[in-house]
């Protein structure tokens, strides 16, 4: 896959198929789109383009309320080349280019620098000024551009919820993890480094590795305890994580601390992967730490069930 990032034209004068959107998580619905892009692109031996912007717009437009990614771009892309798309084509967002109507983006992007001979488009996706381009509009203006169009309906799972990125969002807040990974398709991840932390965990014979995320701009999941697999060295463990302040030890900050089961190996500094498969418990203050370490034990009984029915 090759990546534009400078807004210039793709030198292909061959079939050119286009699909819009920032396609954060890259869930169920978004590689719905994706498959029947690569797919059609390869029936008409042409060239699969996603075009996707970069910052995420709301984080521009209303920057107070920042919205934290599902995927860092690293990995975004990566998952992105792997569905077999030949261009990820990425437009600088801006103030100044928010401004910009559906009709001067089409032309200057869809026509003029892409040559786009047919453009697909999810169902509820707009673009231009004020969200004024969707399907509709490209509809009512067909007659003016020389490409086709298509709409990609809409993917529900048990015929009830609508997968969208701001959706899986709330759910991983919640801590609703299983809902979330669900619609995504996979395991929500987190990515970090292992940091020193108290070694309070080591104390009552639940050491813990203290998790610092690899990106700021990712979300963390809400607080709690949650079943999880490490993925480290490409070798997979079983674990769980708690998210949270620590109450019982009177704890500041929120953390990121991870029991990996059956592992004695040092960590320190090195890069890990931790797929969340359930939350299992919200964090609670204990009376000390006999009580939390009683919790604890009833914790890794509960995580080592809940594994042993997940295929890893």
């Amino acid at each position: 896959m090759k990546i534009i990032t400078d807004n210039s034209s793709i030198n292909n004068s061959g079939y050119n198929i286009a699909t819009i959107g920032y396609f954060d998580g890259i869930h169920l619905g978004h590689r719905k789109i994706l498959d029947e892009l690569v797919g059609q692109a390869k029936n008409k031996s042409g060239k699969s383009i996603l075009i996707t912007f970069w910052p995420h717009p709301r984080n521009v437009l209303n920057p107070n309320t920042s919205v934290k990614l599902l995927l860092s771009n690293e990995d975004k892309h990566q998952l992105i080349e792997n569905l077999g798309v030949d261009y990820l084509y990425i437009i600088e967002f801006t103030e100044e280019f928010s401004k910009i109507s559906a009709h001067s983006f089409i032309q200057n992007f869809i026509v003029e620098k892409l040559k786009v001979n047919k453009l697909i488009i999810g169902y509820n996706h707009s673009f231009g000024h004020k969200r004024e381009g969707n399907f509709h509009f490209l509809q009512e203006n067909n007659f003016k551009y020389n490409f086709e169009i298509q709409e990609v309906k809409k993917k529900e799972i048990d015929d009830k919820l609508k997968i969208s990125s701001s959706f899986i969002r709330d759910q991983i807040r919640d801590g609703k993890i299983d809902l979330a990974n669900k619609m995504l398709g996979y395991k929500y991840y987190i990515k970090g480094e292992v940091v020193k932390g108290d070694g309070i965990g080591k104390k009552i014979n639940y050491p813990t590795a203290n998790i610092m995320p690899r990106s700021n701009s990712t979300l963390v999941p809400g607080n709690g305890v949650y079943v999880c697999i490490l993925t480290f060295e490409d070798q997979n463990y079983q674990g769980m994580l708690n998210i949270g302040k620590r109450p019982t030890v009177d704890g500041k900050e929120r953390r990121i601390e991870l029991h990996i089961f059956n592992f004695n190996t040092n960590i320190y500094g090195k890069k890990i992967k931790i797929s969340l498969i359930k939350k299992i418990r919200d964090e609670v203050k204990f009376k000390n730490l006999d009580e939390l370490k009683k919790q604890l034990e009833k914790d890794e009984i509960k995580s080592i069930n809940l594994l042993n029915n997940e295929k890893i």
